[in-house]
């Protein structure tokens, strides 16, 4: 088994320079640049890899190049871990290649050693015996019994690098997914490492459990209190005064601004009116024997009249159908506090729709806050239709008195003089 294992053990064959230069780089390295929060991807767990690749490579029986193509693959898998975390097995790719290299290196070796390394990455799918002995190696703790306490170095490194925790649970669960989802890919690893794999794996099931019951009992107290919390909130719960406050002035600013756009257009009616009866009363009688008053009158009849009909459309009601369905409050589509949604409902249906909207107070708001707006859209169009009737008046009497001057400035001497 791994744990008795010295480098001592293997031949000298493999203690080669390259190998040595590798394994001082790979120490400078993690030295110089690892992140504080690395602690399972370290250069002990580096140490472990590399003499699990010798121990499975020799009962593998590699020859001495295919031994320092696994070793050498081991030592830089996880150096990516000093510039990045996830997708390191490319930056460690990378520092190999650079390395190896500037050794004089061969291409077809690099790109081995290269291709091992990129095989650890998860999920693992080797190619060739090289690649798998180095996943194997990369894995071989899964199959220890210190599997938990690699998983714990783990757990704590992982929640340092993301800056938050994990339970009991989510934890275990993950870890269970992965251990059940990993494999060992040569004989040797199967035969020695398997074994105990499934222990580790019995015995995670039986902690996830264990967790599981633990957040049960817990959750069931807090669900509990959870609704005591949410049954006196319910009960405690009022509308704030801000917004009571809110939809009591709102709707009456609303309602006053209305009346005067009505007390403003009833102006401007009362006084094209006065208007009329002075040029029916007096001028139309007269423009058979005063021709030149024609154009003069008939332009202030016609201010007159325009101004009367948008002064008359700006006080207009606006009545709709009057009619709502119960799909309408069910889908709270009806607003009922609007008039003109219900005047032609049965009291009975128009009850129903109340307290239903009443009993949901997502959909009183809601009614509420659709009131406001309609409201102001019917002073929008008041306003609008009183702004063109005031211009039109303003306009047209100007234009109206310019006319009546120069008329009675082109009259004839012997002229009807008003």
């Amino acid at each position: 088994m791994l744990e008795g294992v010295s480098q001592l053990t293997f031949p000298m064959a493999i203690q080669n320079d390259i190998i040595t230069e590798a394994s001082a780089h790979v120490a400078a390295l993690f030295n110089q640049k690892l992140p504080v929060w690395a602690l399972y991807h370290t250069y002990d767990h580096t140490t472990e890899v590399v003499d699990a690749c010798k121990e499975i490579g020799e009962a593998s029986k590699l020859g001495k190049p295919e031994m320092e193509i696994v070793i050498l693959a081991a030592w830089f898998h996880d150096t990516g871990y000093t510039e990045l975390a996830d997708g390191h097995e490319g930056q460690s790719v990378d520092i190999a290649t650079r390395f190896l290299q500037q050794k004089g290196y061969a291409e077809e070796k690099i790109s081995q050693v290269a291709g091992c390394i990129r095989a650890t990455t998860v999920p693992q799918q080797p190619t060739n015996l090289l690649e798998e002995i180095v996943c194997d190696a990369d894995l071989s703790h899964l199959g220890k019994k210190k599997f938990f306490e690699k998983s714990d170095l783990l757990r704590a490194e992982v929640e340092l690098r993301l800056g938050k925790s994990f339970s009991d649970v989510e934890w275990l669960s993950k870890g269970l997914n992965f251990v059940a989802r990993s494999t060992f890919h040569t004989e040797y690893a199967q035969a020695e490492f398997a074994n105990r794999r499934s222990k580790n794996l019995v015995v995670l099931q039986e902690q996830l459990r264990d967790a599981l019951s633990r957040d049960d009992a817990g959750s069931s107290k807090q669900k509990a209190k959870e609704e005591k919390a949410a049954a006196k909130a319910e009960k405690e719960k009022r509308p704030e005064r801000g917004i009571e406050t809110m939809f009591r002035v709102i709707p009456k600013n609303h309602l006053d601004l209305s009346g005067l756009a009505d007390h403003k257009a009833n102006i401007l009616i009362s006084t094209t009116a006065t208007l009329k009866v002075i040029i029916f009363g007096v001028l139309v009688p007269k423009l058979d024997t005063n021709q030149y008053l024609v154009i003069p009158t008939i332009l202030l009849l016609g201010v007159s009249l325009a101004t009367m009909i948008y002064a008359i459309l700006a006080t207009r009601p606006i009545v709709t159908s009057g009619m709502f369905t119960r799909e309408d409050i069910e889908k709270k589509r009806a607003n009922l506090l609007f008039f003109g949604n219900f005047h032609k409902m049965p009291l009975e249906d128009f009850e129903w729709g109340m307290n239903e909207m009443m009993n949901d107070k997502d959909y009183l708001y809601s009614s509420m806050v659709k009131d406001l707006y309609y409201l102001g859209k019917v002073l929008g169009v008041k306003y609008r239709y009183l702004r063109i009737a005031y211009t039109i008046f303003m306009y047209g009497l100007i234009a109206s008195v310019i006319a009546f001057v120069i008329a009675l400035l082109n009259a004839p001497p012997h002229a009807l003089k008003l």
